[in-house]
């Protein structure tokens, strides 16, 4: 009998330890692309261009943690969100990571929010967003479960992080310094490598 326990709690741990492994691969989506800008006109800056660039700073933290990667997109090219999906369920035993950058009709409005769908993709959601919150003052808007496409339509675990307000003129500042997209790059790469 405690030989059967014994072996009870090996599996247990086992399965521990797999749902909470850093990812074989992660696939990176650079939200937007092509003649899809993001945000709203009054952006005070391109969202598709920040979020390629946190995308390719965090695909080399990972690869220099021997991490595989995959983009969605890696030049300024509109993926439609189906491709996006298709790239994504190609991977096995692999994590989606989605950057944006967010904007709203109050300029007031500022800090991070992260998103998921698939209950398995919780936890990384949630270090995420509170790396996120650790750059700066600004609002903690949460982690957040919605059926977005990208989320909603792929089969691995998947997570969308909104990296702050472009229209809000001190977030866009911050986010149009390469040393800031570096950190929030760190952020993300952080939270996924913690498993």
């Amino acid at each position: 009998m405690k030989y059967l326990l014994l072996l009870a709690l090996a599996g247990i741990a086992a399965c521990a330890s797999a749902f909470g492994a850093v990812p074989k691969t992660v696939v990176i989506d650079a939200g937007h692309g092509g003649h899809d800008r993001g945000g709203t006109p009054g952006n005070y800056a391109c969202e598709k261009t920040l979020a390629l660039d946190v995308a390719q700073r965090l695909c080399a933290i990972l690869q220099q943690n021997d991490v595989k990667t995959v983009m969605t997109r890696c030049d300024d090219t509109f993926i439609p969100l189906g491709e996006r999906v298709s790239i994504a369920n190609a991977h096995r035993d692999a994590l989606f990571v989605s950057i944006h950058f967010n904007s709203a009709v109050r300029r007031g409005a500022d800090g991070f929010e992260t998103y998921y769908f698939n209950g398995k993709a919780a936890g990384v959601a949630a270090r995420v967003q509170a790396n996120l919150t650790a750059l700066h003052s600004g609002e903690n808007r949460g982690v957040k479960r919605r059926p977005y496409y990208v989320l909603r339509k792929t089969r691995i675990p998947a997570i969308l992080a909104e990296c702050g307000f472009l229209t809000n003129r001190e977030d866009a500042a911050r986010c149009n310094q390469p040393a800031y997209r570096q950190k929030l790059a760190q952020a993300i790469a952080s939270a996924v490598l913690k498993g």
